[in-house]
C-alpha cells in the first residue's frame, strides 16, 4: 500500500546546535528504483525517534544507511559529527564503536552456534577492536548486560535455544555492550507474542531512562513504540511524508493509508494504540 501525505512538521528544532544525525538532500537509487528521497532530516543528541511508514517505504534503508551498509547514491549523511558515506567518510570502524545496529532479528530457534554469553560479547568486540582480545574489564562489561537484561540464567546455554523474546533481550544485551552513543533498532519486537512485545518495549524505556543514548526505532506496529519516543517520522515511497508528535503524525487519514480503514490511533498511557474508529473515549 502506498499513499501520499502532506509534510506537516518541520525536522529538528531551530534550538538544537549539533545533532547526533543529520541527512541533507539524501538519495538512494538502485536500477530505476529510489528507495530513499530525504531531502532534510536530523535528530538530536538523546532523541528518542521512531520511524513508521507502509511496507516498502525505506524504513529499513534508512537505517542500513545511516550504518553505513547502504551506500547513498547523492547527498551526505553524518553521524555523531563522521561523515559515512562520500568523500571524507570516516572510517566504518570508528563509527560502529559508537552506533549500535539491530537488523530485523532472527527468528525463534535461528541456529547461531554461540553461547548467550558470546553472543553478547560480539557487540564487545566491536567496541575494543576487532582483533584485540576482550580484556577483563571489556567481560565485566558484558557480564554486566548480561545481568541487567535478566539473562544470567541462560548465559552459558547456546542461543539458538533461547525463546523469540530471549534472543531479542540477548541481541540487545550485545548491542548495549558495545555502549553505544546511537542505537539503531529495526522492528526490536516483529513477530513477538504480547507478552515478549509488552517485555522489549519496557526494556527500550528503562535502557533510554537509564543511558539517555539516541534511539532510531523502525517499526509497524504502534504499540511497540516506547512511551519515551519524542517525535514520529513518516515515510511514503522513500520520501519524509510527516514529522512531529503523535498527534500531529497520526491523523485518521495516515492510519487509514497505513493500516487500513476502520481504525484510528489513540494514546494511553504514554502508549499509542489502534482501536476501531468507532470505539469513543470512556
Amino acid at each position: 500500500m502506498t499513499a501520499t501525505f502532506p509534510l506537516t512538521q518541520p525536522l529538528l528544532n531551530d534550538s538544537v546546535q549539533a545533532a547526533a544525525i543529520d541527512i541533507d538532500r539524501l538519495r538512494v537509487v538502485r536500477g530505476r528504483r529510489t528507495l530513499l528521497s530525504v531531502d532534510r532530516l536530523a535528530v538530536a543528541p538523546g532523541e528518542v525517534v521512531t520511524v513508521l511508514g507502509p511496507n516498502g517505504a525505506g524504513k529499513s534503508t534508512l537505517l542500513k544507511t545511516l550504518n553505513g551498509l547502504v551506500r547513498p547514491t547523492s547527498g551526505s549523511v553524518c553521524v555523531l559529527g563522521l561523515p559515512v558515506s562520500g568523500p571524507g567518510a570516516a572510517p566504518l570502524a570508528r563509527l560502529r564503536r559508537r552506533v549500535a545496529y539491530l537488523a530485523q532479528l532472527l527468528a525463534p530457534g535461528s541456529e547461531m552456534p554461540l553461547t548467550v554469553r558470546e553472543v553478547v560479547a560480539t557487540g564487545r568486540t566491536g567496541a575494543a577492536g576487532l582483533f584485540r582480545p576482550l580484556r577483563r574489564d571489556d567481560w565485566r562489561t558484558i557480564d554486566h548486560w548480561i545481568e541487567r537484561l535478566g539473562l544470567a540464567p541462560f548465559a552459558r546455554q547456546p542461543y539458538s535455544l533461547l525463546s523469540g523474546g530471549e534472543q531479542r533481550k540477548a541481541l540487545l544485551a550485545m548491542a548495549m555492550a558495545q555502549q553505544p552513543e546511537v542505537l539503531l533498532l529495526d522492528e526490536p519486537a516483529a513477530n513477538l507474542d504480547l507478552y515478549w512485545r509488552e517485555q522489549i518495549v519496557a526494556t527500550l524505556e528503562s535502557l533510554y531512562r537509564e543511558q539517555r543514548m539516541t534511539i532510531v526505532l523502525v517499526c509497524h506496529e504502534l504499540e511497540t513504540i516506547p512511551p519515551s519516543c519524542h517525535r514520529i517520522v513518516l515515510l511514503d515511497r522513500g520520501a519524509v511524508a510527516a514529522c512531529g508528535t503523535a498527534a500531529d503524525v497520526l491523523t485518521p487519514e495516515r492510519v487509514a493509508a497505513i493500516y487500513g480503514r476502520g481504525l484510528r490511533a489513540v494514546c494511553m498511557g504514554g502508549r499509542q494504540l489502534l482501536v476501531p474508529a468507532a470505539t469513543e473515549d470512556d
